[in-house]
């Protein structure tokens, strides 16, 4: 009898110690058991920002602060994922993470970005703003010129657009783009898009507009700005699973140089407008430096026009420009001496090119190419690969 009773006693104790009510709070209580499961797996497959309170019941600040961490968590629930971990029962855990001072508000980005602790005074505006650095955003920014690709682009995939007057991207939306990743495209257009605010008869900010492509009429929002609302709207158009479907941020309407006539070849591009593309010949201006001349890119340009026109004739060419400045290994492949010049490329196996010998005019290039159609240009061999690009980080 006595045994069951202190059995009782300390139940009551340690029940007493929780700060967060597990009917109650949606923060996520983490420990010994789940914790690798809803921290690191989490960090290694997904995208989503975990943030952690480490605390001892008795470290003095936890017990006053914990309803602020309630109330932070309804309203970024599904944003953020939320937790707690009581280091009096968990104390392994706490160990294995270094958490030596309570409390402790830790952020778990995705992996391969470092978990890193709020060093600020205890505040839950500081915590967020930590947090939200890390926070995920595949938003497209869409203008007059990629509105139709962004549509168009695989059409089984609803596309999500949100007009704004304001500048950055709303959190509430980023969340809501990583929730909805590979089932939704989403995209946002700023007020100062006229033609486009025309288009969708757009009158007051901010307006949410889900756009299927197969659909005439646009679906629009009417609720509440907020995560859940917002979440139920789209979770209803959503597909789990869409054939081609694909994150916003691998969406051609992202890659600036597929809307440019005469885009910059450079590491990122490179396959999607030369080197990966069937049947072309690359026309590269050789330019020492990041900004090329106007004159010469406007003569590329018509040139573009004139061969456009004729595509069936069997040769498709492609204009770009490459800063050789910066990619010194392709200037030193083909003796690059400093002044602007143009080269053909052809990217095949056999990876040849030839330079254009005369003046930077429209007659005078066109004549190269007309050669290059009739067989009578000459190419030399680059080798068994191209020169590297500089890598360029995301």
């Amino acid at each position: 009898m006595k045994t069951s009773i202190l059995v009782v006693i300390l139940l009551s104790c340690t029940f007493a110690k929780q700060l967060y009510d597990v009917k109650k709070s949606y923060v996520t209580p983490v420990n010994e058991i789940n914790f690798e499961k809803q921290i690191n797996k989490i960090r290694q497959t997904t995208k989503y920002v975990t943030i952690v309170h480490f605390y001892k019941y008795s470290d003095g600040e936890s017990r006053s602060f914990a309803p602020k961490y309630d109330e932070f968590t309804n309203e970024y629930k599904g944003i953020f994922r939320i937790a707690s971990c009581d280091c009096d029962e968990a104390e392994k855990i706490c160990q294995k993470e270094s958490v030596s001072k309570f409390p402790t508000f830790r952020v778990y980005p995705p992996y391969p970005v470092p978990a890193i602790d709020y060093e600020g005074p205890l505040e839950i505006d500081g915590i967020l703003k930590l947090a939200t650095k890390y926070i995920h955003n595949n938003i497209i920014e869409i203008t007059e010129n990629n509105i139709n690709t962004f549509i168009n682009e695989n059409p089984t995939v609803p596309k999500v657009v949100l007009f704004s007057e304001k500048k950055g991207f709303p959190l509430v939306y980023k969340g809501l783009s990583v929730e909805f990743e590979k089932k939704l495209s989403f995209g946002i257009v700023r007020s100062s898009e006229k033609a486009l605010l025309d288009r969708y008869n757009i009158k007051a900010f901010p307006k949410l507009l889900l756009i299927k492509t197969n659909e005439k009429k646009p679906y629009p929002y009417t609720g509440e700005y907020k995560f859940k609302p917002m979440f139920d709207f789209l979770n209803v158009h959503s597909e789990v699973f869409v054939p081609g479907g694909g994150s916003s941020a691998d969406s051609a309407a992202t890659k600036e140089w597929m809307m440019q006539v005469v885009p910059q070849l450079h590491q990122r591009s490179a396959n999607d407008i030369c080197l990966k593309v069937e049947g072309v010949i690359c026309v590269i201006l050789m330019n020492n430096g990041d900004k090329p001349n106007n004159e010469l890119v406007d003569e590329l340009k018509k040139l573009n026009q004139q061969y456009e026109r004729h595509i069936n004739r069997g040769t498709v060419f492609k204009f770009m420009w490459l800063d050789v400045k910066t990619e010194s290994k392709w200037g030193q492949a083909i003796e690059f001496q400093g002044e602007p010049k143009i080269v053909l490329l052809n990217p095949s196996k056999r990876k040849r090119f030839a330079i254009h010998d005369g003046e930077m005019t429209f007659e005078a290039i066109q004549r190269t190419l007309e050669k290059l159609i009739s067989g009578d240009l000459k190419f030399k061999n680059l080798g068994e690969s191209l020169p590297d690009f500089v890598k360029i980080d995301l």
